[in-house]
């Protein structure tokens, strides 16, 4: 029993010191990296980390937003090519209307 109070102190006592290593690692992260998103203006390149995570991250990050950029331009342009479209289409409609009424007027069917 006394075995089990002295080895369950120990686990405990390692737990705890485990945490607390993980937590300042994480807070002196945090830190940096609010700094650094704090200081950068929005269309700025932060500094490049030799991490290659941090660089695949920031890659496909840059990559994602090249893509909304294009996808939204090409959108819009497509939205106004419909609404071109769709006068154009209008306004044949409305010719054709014109030219059988003018049709059916001088040349009524015969009963």
């Amino acid at each position: 029993m006394k075995n089990i109070r002295t080895l369950m102190l120990a686990v405990s006592a390692l737990l705890c010191l485990n945490l607390a290593q993980a937590q300042t690692t994480v807070s002196t992260d945090d830190a940096v990296g609010a700094a650094g998103a704090a200081g950068v203006s929005v269309g700025a390149k932060a500094t490049v980390s030799n991490d290659p995570l941090v660089q695949k991250r920031q890659s496909d990050s840059d990559a994602k937003a090249d893509y909304k950029a294009k996808k939204k331009t090409a959108k819009a342009n497509m939205k106004v090519e419909k609404a071109e479209a769709k006068s154009d289409l209008k306004e044949e409609k409305q010719e054709s209307t014109e030219v059988r009424n003018r049709a059916l007027a001088t040349d009524p069917i015969p009963k």
